[in-house]
This record gives C-alpha cells, structure tokens and sequence, in this order.
C-alpha cells in the first residue's frame, strides 16, 4: 500500500493530465508523461504515447461528465502504480503537473457560439483560426 501523500499527488496528476488533454499544452503534457509512464524503457513509452492519444481522444469529443470522472479515475490509479513501483518518480511527476495550466472546472458542454443578422445584414464570425473577408458586389469593382 502506497503512503497517502502519494495516492494524493496520483490523483493531482490525473486531474492536471486530464485537464490538458483540452488544452495547448497538450503535446507538452503527453510527452512529458509518456516519458515519466516509460520510465527509459522505448516500448513503455510508445505504449504510454497511445494510451495518452486515447485520452486525448475522448476528452476531444463530446461525452458525459461520468466518461472524464473515469478517465481521471483511469490515470489516477496509473500514476498510483507508477508511484508504488517506482517512487523516486514523484519529484518528476510533481515538475509535470506543476508546467501545466491548472485544471478547469470539469465541463464537457462544447463552447457555444450563436450569430444572428438580421433584415440586409451579415455576420462574419470565427471561433478560432483567421477569418478573411472579400467584398463582393457593386462596390468591389470601385477603386
């Protein structure tokens, strides 16, 4: 059995792993913990590397609250194992979770976004990325 302070700071991991999943961070986050998963070993590493893509995966589409309260679960228990094999690991673990943006409030909700015009009116709208408008019409053509 795993001392509480450990099984504590498993659980600290998995909240901040899971919460950069939807984040930039996330690249970051999942070589820095495929690494720490891999513990040196090439092979462990790669199948860490997949199991972070899954993650990533799931937390991407929309899904229940219970869905990501498993996968923190999932990592939790994960990063406990990690932990009661290896517990020189923590200080890594503890760096990890301290690079990454705090973990939001567990939403799963995609953003909404709502455009209206109205009578001749138009909307240009972009949630992320660039938008380029060109006029078009009578007065395109006037320089």
């Amino acid at each position: 059995m795993i001392p509480d302070w450990l099984t504590t700071l498993a659980a600290a991991g998995s909240a901040a792993l899971v919460g950069a999943a939807s984040t930039d961070a996330w690249q970051t986050a999942r070589d820095r913990f495929a690494r720490l998963l891999g513990r040196g070993d090439a092979e462990h590493t790669r199948t860490a590397a997949l199991h972070l893509d899954a993650l990533r995966s799931l937390v991407q589409r929309p899904g229940s609250r219970q869905e990501l309260a498993e996968a923190r679960r999932t990592w939790r228990l994960h990063l406990q194992n990690l932990l009661a094999e290896h517990p020189d690991a923590a200080d890594e673990l503890r760096s990890a979770i301290a690079e990454l943006p705090p973990p939001g409030p567990a939403s799963t909700a995609a953003p909404r976004q709502e455009n209206r015009a109205y009578d001749h009116g138009t909307v240009n709208a972009v949630v992320n990325g660039n938008l380029t408008i060109h006029q078009t019409g009578p007065d395109a053509s006037r320089s």
